[in-house]
This record gives structure tokens, sequence and C-alpha cells, in this order.
């Protein structure tokens, strides 16, 4: 059904497209039609290859295989299809040599095409959900096991709203009590997550959810320290897991790399003038330099001087040690609402993130990354486990998904497997993302002292 939907979007996009381009005065008359208008005959023989391309583009980006997606994601999948789309549109129609197609027609079809198809999709999204929740159908999920791992599914099926999900506690990890539930509670699918079962257990539980028509997923235990993507691997005769390396290097790193030199060059741009004033103000409203520079901890551990403007009075260094015994984060890292280190200009320029403008610097000096885990002090790093240690397999960065998840009023604990999450998880899509997501953090200036 979301495949037809798609296709009829696509279709009604490039009819208005032809209209846009050949009748509409303003379009003619910046774009002068000079070979005549083509019949729309020819576009529409064309229609089932087009629909065929934007099809097969929208399958590769995954957009009938994980529906549950957030809208901003979502968005991201669906402009890269429709970049492919487009593209392979043009391609195949200027290889037809009968007729003679408007770019234009193409490129504002490919355009309103993105914009339908992602409208369409967010109504069904939201059109499913309302009827599931008010018909009182929802899909009922079972979570075996505990810990971190089933807690986070837990999170991620309650999000998409139309799951019920049921957990099993301890005492009813047994296989009977576990049958009887399914049974009981019309359970739909099952999750195994790092539950204490034995193997025959576990073949005997996927037996008797085979027979009932119950979907049943096995999470391997690996997971829980290492949530990065799974590989099946067959090369030895029997399937074996092997778990992908960390995705930032190579033509990654490289990718990566381009975007934060571009995108910081043209924000130290924007920013210039606002550079200027915050300079003087704090020139002029308190002792010491403009700008605060630290050693961090970067890059494979290795130290590098971290720039921010200057929002504590000049000795603020002097004074934390004494002012550690009344940090608001648990661990080893220093976080104090009310640091009385803190210049009136500094609440300010802290509380909108406007302190950090200076990192554009480090940026385009290699030293950090637009998106990133936040650059430690050398005393909290030397506190880090293995765990923990992951951070430092990349360069550091300006914002990352710990900002925009809460930010300082996120736990120790929290703010590493954020920071791990993104380092095993990275992709173009996911720094445009959180970039995206910075802007309302900052203005809303969430959990910001």
């Amino acid at each position: 059904m979301v495949l037809l939907g798609d296709m009829l979007v696509v279709l009604g996009s490039y009819s208005i497209a032809y209209l846009l381009r050949f009748f509409v005065h303003s379009f003619v008359e910046a774009f002068p039609v000079t070979k005549g208008i083509p019949p729309v005959t020819d576009y529409m023989l064309t229609a089932p290859v087009v629909m065929f391309m934007w099809a097969l583009a929208l399958s590769w980006q995954g957009a009938y295989k994980r529906v549950h997606l957030s809208a901003l994601d979502d968005g991201i999948r669906i402009f890269r299809a429709a970049m492919m789309g487009t593209l392979l549109s043009m391609s195949a129609m200027f290889l037809y040599r009968d007729a003679s197609f408007s770019r234009l027609v193409f490129l504002l079809g490919g355009g309103i095409s993105y914009l339908g198809i992602y409208a369409y999709r967010q109504l069904v999204k939201v059109g499913y959900i309302a009827w599931v929740q008010s018909n009182k159908r929802p899909k009922r999920v079972l979570i075996l096991g505990s810990g971190y791992l089933s807690t986070s599914l837990q999170k991620i099926l309650e999000r998409q709203g139309d799951r019920a999900i049921l957990n099993a506690k301890e005492k009813e990890m047994e296989v009977g009590a576990i049958r009887h539930t399914i049974l009981r509670s019309r359970i739909n699918e099952v999750l195994l997550a790092h539950a204490s079962m034995s193997h025959n257990d576990i073949v005997a539980l996927a037996g008797f959810c085979e027979d009932h028509h119950v979907t049943f997923r096995l999470i391997p235990d690996i997971l829980e320290i290492r949530m990065g993507e799974v590989l099946i691997d067959e090369s030895l005769g029997v399937p074996t897991f092997q778990i992908k390396p960390v995705s930032l290097q190579g033509t990654a790193f490289l990718t990566k790399r381009i975007m934060d030199v571009t995108l910081a060059s043209i924000m130290m741009g924007v920013f210039a003038f606002p550079l200027f004033m915050i300079a003087l103000i704090i020139k002029f409203t308190s002792r010491g330099s403009i700008f605060y520079k630290h050693e961090r901890v970067g890059f494979r551990g290795r130290p590098f001087q971290f720039m921010k403007f200057r929002t504590m009075v000049s000795n603020a260094d002097d004074l934390l040690m004494g002012l550690k015994a009344k940090s608001d984060r648990k661990g080893p890292v220093f976080k104090m609402k009310n640091d009385p280190r803190v210049t009136w200009i500094g609440i300010f320029l802290r509380r909108y993130s406007l302190d950090e403008i200076p990192q554009f610097l480090n940026v385009l000096r290699g030293e950090m990354s637009l998106v990133g885990p936040r650059p430690q002090v050398l005393w909290e790093a030397k506190h880090y486990d293995e765990w923990a240690k992951k951070r430092l397999n990349v360069l550091p960065g300006i914002t990352g998904l710990w900002q925009v998840s809460g930010r300082a009023e996120l736990t120790y604990e929290q703010m590493i497997e954020l920071d791990v999450f993104y380092i095993e998880h990275w992709s173009p899509g996911l720094d445009i993302k959180i970039l995206l997501k910075t802007m309302p953090a900052v203005l809303f200036a969430k959990g910001a002292y």
C-alpha cells in the first residue's frame, strides 16, 4: 500500500511539474520555452519508467524495510532516495531518442515528489498510530531479559507508538511461564535480550513461537557491550557473528573531514561580526584574556589546546579543586549548575552556547570535528574505563548526540553510552540530524549551564 501511494505521489508530482514548466506564466518568463510545448503524451509514456526508477531508489534506501523512523530520519532517507530517483529518471529519459524532454520538468518533479512522499508518509504514520490506539489493537511485544539492552529496546518500541510492551520478571523466565504469558497475553512478538536461559530452553521457546505464529527474535549478549552493526558471516560453513569495525575510518573519515572544513569555514564567515562584538564585551567587562585555552584530550588521546570565549574569572582553574566535591554530576567529570566562577556575561554565553564559537578554529586546524564526543580535560580522561576510552577513537566535537539529548541533565553513564553509540553508528545522515537538532537545543537552552 505504501509503495502504491508513493508511486501515485510521483505520478502526480511530475504532472504538476509539467504544468508549472509550460503553463505557469512566471515559470515561462523565467525559463523561456524555446522548442515549443511538447505533447503531454510524450511525458505520460515515460511515467512507468520514472515510477520504476523512484521505486528502485526508495527500495535501495530501505524505505520499505524500516518504517518506524523519526520524522527527521525519514526526511533524510527520502531525500537521498529523491536525489537518486531524479538522477536515474533524467538519465533514462535522455537515453530515449524519440522525444526531447525538459530537464526543468524532471528537477521540479523530483523536488515536488520529495515533499509529497515525505508528507504522505508522515500522514500514513500518524493515521496508522491513531487507528491502532483508537481501536486498541497494538502489536503485543514481550521482552525477555534485564539490563541496559532490554531497557533501550523498550524505550525504542514505546516511541514507535503502535506496540504494547510487556517485560518478563526474573521469576517468570522459566520456559513454561513464558509460554503461558504468550498465550494469555496474546503476544505477537518475543524479543530475547540477554536473558539467562540455556540453549535448549531458547530452542524450545523458538519452536513454541513458530508453532503459534509468534515472531521470535534473539539479540546476542555481545550487543550489551557493542551496539554496532553485526554482520553474519557464513565463510566457515556455519553462521557466525562478525562485529563491524568502528565506522569512522578510511573514506568515512575523509567524508566527515570535508564536511567539517566546508561548514566550519561558512560558519566562521557568518559569525564574524558576533565574534567581534562578544570579544569586545568580554574585554571590557572582566579582567583576563578574551579566549580561554585549555589542554584537552583529543583524537587517540593526543592533547590539544581547546578554545572558548572566556566565561569565568581569570583564576578559575585555581579555584576548581575547592569545588570538585560540589559537582552536580556523578563520575569522573565536573559540572556545577551555580558555579561561582562564571561571570555575568559568561552566564549568557553559556546558556546559548555562544562561548563555543571559537572552536570552529579547532575544527579548521584538524583538532576537532563539528559533531563528536566532547573533549575532556586531562584529569577526567585519566579515570576512563575501557568502555569510555572508545570516545578517544574519533575527533572530539563541538556538538554531539548527548548535547541534543539533555545536555547537562544527563548522567555520566548516559553521556558515555550516547557517545559510544554515535561512534559505532556514524553516517553523514546522523551528523546532519545532530546539527539540525543542535539549533533548537541551543535556542531553548535545555540543560545548559
